[in-house]
């Protein structure tokens, strides 16, 4: 539980560090976008399908669509999505913080 609430954080805190537009093709940017791409690795192949197929399955479509932003970001200039790629983060985080 805990390696998955330190991964959700660093995820969340790179996301952030993303959505303040550091120069694209920076040390920041690649350093920070790769820290994310491999959160989200982390995540998805934590995930158990087989006891929690349904909510495995859509938490695995969120981190796709998370990572799908990140690398959409790393080609252009357009950040506008990774606001939202944060807010489905945060809402997870509050999720699994809930969870004791």
């Amino acid at each position: 539980h805990a390696a998955i609430s330190v991964c959700l954080e660093t995820l969340l805190h790179n996301l952030k560090v993303l959505g303040d537009k550091p120069t694209h093709g920076s040390e920041l940017f690649n350093r920070v976008s790769s820290k994310c791409l491999t959160a989200i690795y982390i995540l998805q192949t934590s995930l158990d399908f087989d006891k929690g197929a349904v909510i495995a399955d859509n938490l695995f479509k969120l981190y796709e669509y998370v990572k799908y932003q990140v690398i959409t970001n790393s080609k252009s200039e357009d950040d506008s999505d990774i606001d939202q790629a944060i807010s489905i983060v945060s809402e997870i985080y509050s999720s699994w913080s809930a969870i004791k």
